[in-house]
């Protein structure tokens, strides 16, 4: 395998070790073992648990980032379009990974590096937001950081509901879309 295959490899059984045993059950020794390589190979990918907890976090955040883009550009042409698509992606991304998604951020939740990590991923998340609504919303200044600053908290709560099963994916997706028109129209008003 090339090194970013065996990577992918590690980090697809990083996932089903947290789905089957839980983020406790979650070293580098138990995930090279359970990928058949040796302890070494494991560590000079992610070099300790935390920086493989960030690695798993970054796949997410990128595979959200990767579908939103994509779904966007097919076929984001009104503003309900680009909220309906900004909030799909967003709850189908965390349901995809299920309650484990959760359960990284908590293992993290400790080490600064996470704090920076998840302040990157908001960040990033609140740009990508501003400019796919920028055709047909202008948001003030400071007021729109704080508005996106909201957005993001009402999805992350609603994927996290509907990808712990008390809400299902058309309501997380569909009170997402509320909010995010909600806020937009109001900030623009």
């Amino acid at each position: 395998m090339t090194k970013e295959q065996r990577r992918e490899q590690l980090l697809n059984t990083a996932h089903e070790i947290i789905r089957s045993e839980g983020t406790d059950a979650l070293t580098l020794a138990h995930v090279a073992e359970k990928a058949g390589v040796s302890k070494p190979i494991a560590y000079e990918h992610f070099g300790s648990r935390d920086g493989l907890l960030i690695a798993l976090y970054r796949d997410y955040d990128e595979r959200q980032t990767r579908a939103m883009r994509d779904a966007l550009k097919a076929s984001g042409k009104t503003m309900e379009d680009v909220v309906s698509i900004l909030g799909a992606t967003y709850v189908d991304c965390a349901v995809s990974c299920g309650p484990e998604y959760g359960a990284i951020a908590a293992a993290l939740s400790a080490t600064e590096e996470m704090e920076g990590l998840l302040q990157s991923c908001r960040d990033s998340f609140a740009g990508e937001c501003q400019e796919a609504i920028a055709p047909f919303v202008t948001l003030p200044g400071q007021e729109s950081r704080v508005i996106l600053v909201g957005v993001l908290g009402a999805a992350e709560a609603l994927s996290q509901a509907a990808a712990a099963g008390r809400l299902s994916r058309a309501e997380a997706v569909a009170a997402l879309s509320r909010v995010m028109i909600g806020a937009f129209r109001q900030s623009a008003a």
